[in-house]
């Protein structure tokens, strides 16, 4: 008996979620336009550094990923600022965790009109132990390098979506 109020709990929860209006940011649907569509008339503008080269490819994979637009209507302007800080320490005063953060600002430019159409900041922090090995400690600082080069380019898909699917 309780197995059959159980599949009812849930068959009621499916119906009632069904009917909420909830529709996924990037499913397509006949009534408006792709939040995919609008990505594809991206530009991303060339980042400076070896990060902003890694979270440009990421960029591309996630806006582009047919290749760069022929005449795109936008463009992307990315500014990263990176920062390492140690904040565990041992009792001589010795790092012994550090953090690393990635701070992006953006700008999604009207490529007509030159005008600005949505700007955001956003960061990201990834932490590691520092230890006594030296090679150790660079291969966890190119690790969290590396991570936050990926998660800033997800946040930065992430709220271009937002945009384009708020101004449907």
């Amino acid at each position: 008996m309780t197995k059959l109020k159980l599949i009812f709990a849930l068959m009621a929860a499916a119906w009632l979620l069904a009917g909420c209006g909830f529709k996924p940011m990037y499913a397509n649907s006949s009534t408006s336009p792709a939040v995919q569509d609008a990505f594809a008339t991206i530009e991303i503008g060339i980042i400076q550094d070896r990060i902003g080269q890694q979270v440009r490819n990421h960029l591309q994979d996630s806006l582009n990923p047919y290749g760069t637009p022929d005449a795109a209507q936008y463009l992307l302007a990315v500014v990263l600022d990176e920062r390492i800080e140690g904040y565990g320490f041992r009792s001589d005063e010795a790092v012994t965790r550090e953090s690393f953060t990635l701070m992006a600002d953006f700008q999604l430019i009207d490529q007509k009109t030159g005008d600005v159409v949505f700007e955001d900041s956003l960061s990201s922090i990834h932490t590691y132990d520092v230890v006594q090995s030296d090679f150790a400690n660079f291969s966890a600082q190119e690790d969290a390098r590396d991570r936050t080069a990926e998660r800033v380019s997800e946040l930065i898909t992430l709220r271009l979506g937002v945009f384009f699917k708020s101004a449907e």
